[in-house]
């Protein structure tokens, strides 16, 4: 089983996968969410999507692959269970690959570790098997049945990302500027900005999204969002996100995590909304207290002279679990000092670890780029990732009080 498939020959699937854009990856990076949340929902410890070539498996996204196949991100075929799925377009489950003669003597198992794997084909809208999002484990394991839904599910979510990114480009770009107020509420206590930037020259925009509403109470609401995937699907999803905030900020939610949870009752079973990561601050009338509550989203970070990340609060993106309140998410802004909301795109890059990118943004911080209430989040998001570098859009917003 380690030679290449006839299905992994066919031109007709080839041509399919070259222009699904898939083979590329760097752009795609926003899908290594799935496969994280394969791996947390599946207890798998690697999870994969894998592209089958005429020669290699490309993994256009990884979580918990071991080195040099990590760095690498593709193997030969004579490697690939994935091509597998592919020649039988159905879901292929192996317990234990070192019990079944057919696959004792693979590759994969001596150079790669699979004793276990589990995967589901990945579909263009057409109909084309693409590759496999799979999960597999370097220990005998029995799969179940939840296993192979929650594969396919996750593979429907690729499959629309292949959709949406592959016509309507400029419906994309004109939604996407649909989704960013042109003029952000003014609070009497302090100064908010925000900043949206898309990945220059590309089409592959569409899931990151910020608002904020100003309460009858005097206080102020702001949700910073980011949807898996790209193209017209998520900018849709991110619109009916953006539309449940601003009805649920209007209905006077108790706490950030209540308003969370509305938000995801409301949207929670519309196409492309599951995963989405959200992040939600309300700001005092006298702007100097924040509270926060975030599902799947990066962690606020106070800025100013000594800047922090504030890492508590941490609940499941929307459709995982419902998120929680934490009385400890609220911190008590000193003079000199904002607080920032950010979406991933503005810290992470594929080739490091996801603390240089959180580094460059404390070191900005340091170094002035980020000092309240004089903080420009067009010079922060330049500075902290220039144009040269970005991989993904970046949604940020910064609210820094007035000085006493």
């Amino acid at each position: 089983m380690g030679t290449s498939s006839p299905a992994a020959q066919d031109r007709g699937r080839l041509e399919a996968l070259r222009r699904s854009g898939l083979l590329g990856g760097d752009t795609f990076h926003r899908l290594d969410r799935l496969t994280r949340l394969a791996s947390s929902l599946t207890g798998a410890p690697v999870s994969l999507i894998s592209m089958v070539d005429e020669d290699r498996q490309y993994f256009t996204s990884q979580h918990g692959l071991h080195e040099p196949w990590a760095s690498d991100r593709q193997t030969p075929l004579s490697h690939s269970v994935c091509q597998t799925v592919v020649a039988s377009e159905d879901p292929v489950v192996i317990d234990d690959l070192g019990a079944d003669p057919g696959w004792a003597d693979h590759p994969a198992r001596h150079d790669i570790g699979v004793e276990a794997y589990c995967g589901v084909p990945i579909r263009d809208p057409d109909g084309h098997v693409l590759g496999s999002f799979c999960v597999i484990d370097s220990e005998r394991r029995v799969w179940d049945v939840r296993t192979v839904d929650i594969l396919e599910q996750l593979a429907a979510l690729v499959t629309e990302t292949v959709d949406a990114n592959r016509d309507y480009s400029t419906m994309v770009h004109d939604l996407q500027r649909r989704l960013i107020p042109d003029q952000l509420p003014v609070h009497p206590g302090g100064r908010l900005q925000g900043k949206y930037r898309p990945v220059i020259d590309t089409d592959d925009v569409g899931g990151d999204f910020y608002d904020a509403f100003l309460r009858a109470d005097g206080q102020m609401d702001v949700v910073v969002g980011d949807v898996v995937g790209h193209g017209v699907t998520s900018t849709h999803a991110a619109a009916q996100l953006r539309a449940a905030a601003r009805a649920v900020f209007a209905g006077q939610s108790p706490t950030p995590a209540d308003t969370i949870n509305r938000i995801e009752t409301a949207c929670g079973d519309l196409p492309g909304c599951e995963g989405a990561a959200l992040v939600v601050m309300r700001i005092s009338a006298d702007g100097r207290t924040v509270r926060w509550a975030r599902a799947g989203a990066m962690p606020p970070v106070v800025t100013g002279p000594n800047p922090r990340v504030l890492m508590q609060g941490a609940s499941p993106p929307l459709g995982v679990g419902p998120c929680v309140h934490d009385p400890s998410c609220e911190v008590r802004l000193e003079d000199g000092e904002g607080l920032m909301l950010f979406t991933d795109g503005l810290v992470e890059r594929r080739d490091e670890d996801l603390d240089a990118g959180f580094l460059r943004l404390m070191t900005c911080c340091r170094e002035g780029a980020a000092l309240a209430p004089d903080c420009d989040v067009y010079t922060l998001a330049q500075k902290v990732c220039p144009h040269a570098t970005q991989s993904d859009d970046l949604a940020l917003v910064h609210w820094a009080p007035h000085a006493a």
